[in-house]
């Protein structure tokens, strides 16, 4: 592949660049950087895995980086502010969402099937980059379908690496269904080979090499009509039923957190959880609009559903403050229990909505979520810290009644 600032340095002669132009290179960089975060991310999760397998993962943060640079330099060049850092917004951004999120790096498959979602994101921003409405001059475009070639080449890496571990998934699962009293000769033969990962160790290698280029064959007017016909198909799906029963829950749940957590800092005896849950009242009044939001989004009025695993954890917040003596030590150590059993259904409801949130197509309804579950496992992260600083152990010196 020809190095991109060789091409810019064959014209001697500074190219005129419109401002739409600056618009869509920095809307580049930024997407490059996404997804140099998304893959050094997803090889950290996988440095169990084969090291081929990271050793590609590398190779494309390493060709964004590249493209970032050059598309900054370009922009630099001709005397524009280039664009730092990674987009708050966008297919590309929501594509990594569970990565940054919720991935825990222990299901390779759903990892290479993010990364592939990533790869469609990446393309289809090339794709919009070169629409003729954004007045690139020939030798911009050029270096942008360079940079197109090897997006395009890094999703079909990506694919093809997904496809080949999701075949050797259901040749394990057939195997594993084989009666063991009608097993041949060659089964333990046959066995060894399914139950083997799928080795990745030419995989950069025969990227490195590859060179073919296909323009993608479906128009924009196609593409479009595609993710019309899914997300009517989505809305009116079961899964769409249990989202929006879910949603319901979830206000129920936060709103009554709302009317809780004064209550709970009041009993509070530390100043500093008093705060903390003070604080977090301002959050959880947020996650309250957000979630309302969320209804308007999928046109429909904020309606709630009791959640009875809140309603419990509550009512047994309420019980600690009654079977506790006020000022002590031992009653933080409860509240701060109530706490993060709080949060930490709040984590899993949210993450789960996450997941959904995703495969219905709603990624801008993700990214608020996503928001969300951050500051749930801060909030958590902060009760923890409270305890084990000085709570426990004061509440370990108080002297029991007889």
């Amino acid at each position: 592949m020809e190095h991109l600032l060789t091409i810019n340095k064959k014209y001697q002669n500074p190219m005129e660049i419109s401002e739409k132009a600056f618009d869509v290179i920095n809307d580049l960089i930024k997407i490059n950087n996404d997804r140099v975060a998304g893959f050094e991310k997803a090889g950290a999760d996988l440095e169990d895995y084969d090291n081929g397998l990271i050793a590609v993962f590398n190779k494309l943060a390493g060709e964004s980086r590249q493209y970032a640079v050059e598309l900054t330099d370009i922009a630099r060049q001709y005397g524009d502010e280039a664009a730092e850092g990674t987009s708050t917004s966008g297919d590309l951004h929501r594509a990594w969402i569970d990565i940054k999120a919720t991935f825990t790096g222990s299901d390779l498959l759903a990892i290479l099937n993010e990364c592939e979602r990533g790869e469609d994101a990446a393309k289809a921003a090339y794709r919009d980059a070169l629409d003729p409405e954004n007045e690139l001059n020939p030798e911009l475009a050029q270096v942008l379908q360079i940079q197109q070639r090897g997006i395009t080449e890094g999703h079909d890496l990506i694919k093809s690496l997904r496809d080949q571990v999701e075949t050797t998934d259901d040749d394990r699962n057939e195997t594993e269904n084989i009666s063991n009293t009608t097993r041949e000769p060659a089964y333990q033969e046959q066995q060894e080979q399914f139950t083997e990962q799928p080795s990745y160790e030419g995989a950069a290698g025969e990227y490195q090499n590859q060179a073919a280029y296909a323009p993608e064959p479906e128009s924009i007017e196609q593409e479009e009509a595609w993710e019309e016909e899914q997300a009517s198909s989505s809305a009116n799906s079961k899964l769409m039923e249990f989202f929006v029963e879910e949603l319901k829950d979830l206000l129920w749940a936060e709103r009554e957190l709302v009317e809780t957590l004064p209550d709970m800092a009041k009993a509070a005896t530390t100043q500093e959880l008093k705060t903390a849950f003070t604080n977090h009242l301002a959050e959880t009044e947020t996650h309250v609009t957000r979630l309302e939001q969320i209804f308007g989004l999928l046109g429909l009025e904020p309606e709630t559903t009791k959640c009875d695993a809140m309603s419990g954890i509550i009512d047994e917040g309420d019980g600690i403050i009654s079977d506790t003596e006020e000022g002590t030590a031992q009653r933080d150590v409860g509240l701060i229990f109530a706490g993060q059993k709080a949060e930490h259904y709040e984590i899993a409801s949210y993450g789960g909505m996450i997941s959904l949130a995703k495969t219905l197509g709603y990624y801008d309804i993700a990214e608020m979520l996503v928001l969300t579950i951050d500051e749930e496992k801060s909030a958590d992260a902060l009760l923890t810290e409270i305890a084990e600083n000085h709570v426990n152990y004061e509440a370990s010196t108080e002297r029991a009644e007889d």
